[in-house]
């Protein structure tokens, strides 16, 4: 919005013989771009992935675990700017404002002074500002009518929780602005944790992690029971998402997401959901690496299908976008909601024609218990009442817990085989 001021405010200053000038002889028609209808800001998503490159490409080859209180060793590097400030740093996306405020200012100072001294100069630096909003801002331009829409969406969706907002104002508060963009958009995690509750995962894995966002809306609709494991290459991101989702039943591991994921195919583990949204040229081997790891049936999210401003990025998803509706391995559907979301279902392996041996039906329907309980523990926690034991029924006492709810059917179960056994020796 910046850059578009300023070059509106200098194109005022400019005759119009001037201006029809250069816009004739320096036109230079627009890349091809397909931007997606629901998005955050073209220009900050450009600085976003652009960073995002550098430092995958920059990241150290190194691999360990973060566990709630403690790290591994810090590795000796090169001092970089401060990628996660304090908790008591005022807001970084306020600071960001000002900022860019400041330099707008004396960016339409400096024009002003060019125009009076050097009209040439002037006009091909009002022609480079034109080229600049070509290529990082046309999406923001085009998505403007879209805002009304994409605000209903959020509206529409279940709010988020509490851990969610958590995270996502420590991020935007924390994190430098034009590193805070990596976030995914309150659209797309809202959808992810819906996916996440129909899919029930026993194991889940986050593949770009991030400061943490995607990975709570995950957690929150992720059973009791079941183990989520988040690869994220910057460190200074793991802990900050590590100090907001402690005592959650997650795993960070730091380092290059494509070492970690070898080790998991040579160790033979597998899982049944997967998040994807890391550097975007290295998506399709990723892509290729979570399908061996994806147990059939699972069900693979990738973030950034549509939105890519970078020439690198685009070239990287329109590969994808040519191979996933034709692999065979995968079902696949493609959402227009922030960034662009590909939702795949692993058909790789599956056997529908084959039985289901016991003990796998079994399983099945232990963890189906597993995850209903666990929704009616959630909708006893919301209605803020205190939980009861197993006699706990009837008008005017407490609500049951899951545990108090299967207790009491147990034991009417037994009453009634026993009442049934009495009357047949009667």
């Amino acid at each position: 919005r910046a850059v578009r001021r300023t070059l509106l405010s200098c194109l005022t200053l400019m005759s119009l013989p001037t201006l029809f000038a250069v816009a004739t002889s320096c036109y230079v028609p627009l890349p091809r771009v397909s931007p997606s209808p629901l998005s955050a800001s073209g220009a900050r998503l450009a600085s976003r992935l652009a960073d995002e490159a550098r430092a995958h490409r920059a990241a150290a080859p190194r691999l360990c675990t973060v566990g709630a209180a403690t790290l591994a060793p810090e590795v000796e590097e090169e001092k970089v700017e401060e990628r996660v400030r304090p908790a008591s740093c005022p807001s970084c996306e306020a600071e960001w404002l000002a900022r860019s405020k400041e330099a707008e200012a004396e960016e339409q100072l400096r024009l002003s002074t060019v125009r009076l001294e050097n009209l040439s100069q002037h006009s091909y630096e009002i022609w480079e500002y034109a080229q600049r909003m070509n290529d990082t801002q046309r999406q923001e331009l085009a998505l403007d009518p879209d805002v009304e829409l994409r605000n209903f969406i959020i509206n529409s969706c279940t709010p988020p929780t509490l851990l969610m907002e958590t995270v996502y104002n420590s991020t935007m508060q924390r994190v430098p602005y034009e590193q805070a963009c990596y976030i995914c958009g309150p659209e797309q995690a809202m959808l992810l944790r819906t996916l996440v509750g129909l899919a029930r995962p026993r194991s889940a894995l986050d593949i770009g992690s991030f400061t943490g966002y995607g990975t709570s809306a995950i957690l929150e609709a992720l059973p009791e029971e079941a183990d989520l494991t988040c690869l994220e290459v910057d460190r200074d991101y793991t802990r900050l998402a590590a100090s907001q989702l402690r005592g959650r039943n997650v795993n960070f591991m730091v380092g290059k997401a494509m070492d970690a994921l070898k080790r998991f195919e040579a160790a033979g583990r597998t899982f049944d959901f997967i998040s994807l949204d890391a550097d975007k040229p290295q998506h399709g081997e990723y892509y290729n690496m979570s399908l061996k790891l994806l147990r059939p049936g699972g069900v693979l999210i990738m973030f950034g299908m549509l939105l890519f401003p970078t020439v690198e990025d685009q070239e990287a998803m329109e590969k994808l976008h040519e191979i996933l509706p034709n692999d065979t391995r995968i079902s696949t559907a493609q959402l227009p909601v922030g960034c662009g979301i590909q939702l795949m279902v692993k058909l790789e392996g599956l056997a529908p024609s084959l039985p289901v041996s016991e003990t796998e039906a079994r399983a099945r329907r232990r963890w189906q218990l597993d995850s209903e309980l666990a929704a009616i523990d959630r909708a006893i926690a919301a209605s803020g009442k205190p939980l009861g034991g197993a006699g706990s029924s009837g008008p005017g006492t407490e609500a049951l817990s899951s545990a108090g709810l299967v207790a009491l059917a147990a034991a009417r179960r037994a009453a009634e085989q026993a009442a049934a056994e009495q009357q047949a020796a009667a």
